[in-house]
């Protein structure tokens, strides 16, 4: 079962809302094509492209964006990749900033934890 969701990507300049992106279990990072990263003014992070493996096993390498995100009542900053090609999902990385997590049964997102609410663990 696939799982889709609206989201609102947040620029600097503007916000773009995009329709039945794939939830993606397999990705760790939200994937957006480099033409609505321009748009939107997203923050390029200031490092070398990363090199990432796709889901065909090509290797390939990618550029880093600070972005923020909207996703049903949830809102946060996550970081995308993009590159040639690039498909639009929502990785992982980003449903962990969030506090989101796919129900495979329902096929719905469920809340992990309360709106806001980030968990950090103290090492002594």
């Amino acid at each position: 079962m696939h799982i889709y969701a609206d989201v609102e990507i947040i620029g600097l300049k503007q916000a773009k809302k995009l329709a039945k992106m794939l939830i993606d279990t397999g990705a760790t990072f939200t994937v957006l094509p480099q033409d609505i990263l321009e748009e939107i003014g997203a923050m390029r992070i200031p490092v070398q492209p990363i090199e990432i493996e796709l889901g065909d096993g090509r290797r390939i390498r990618a550029e880093l964006y600070a972005v923020g995100l909207k996703l049903g009542d949830r809102t946060g900053g996550t970081i995308v990749v993009s590159f040639k090609e690039a498909k639009p999902v929502i990785g992982v990385r980003t449903l962990e900033d969030l506090g989101l997590k796919p129900n495979p049964v329902t096929g719905k997102l469920e809340e992990e934890r309360p709106p806001g609410v980030a968990y950090y663990y103290l090492l002594k």
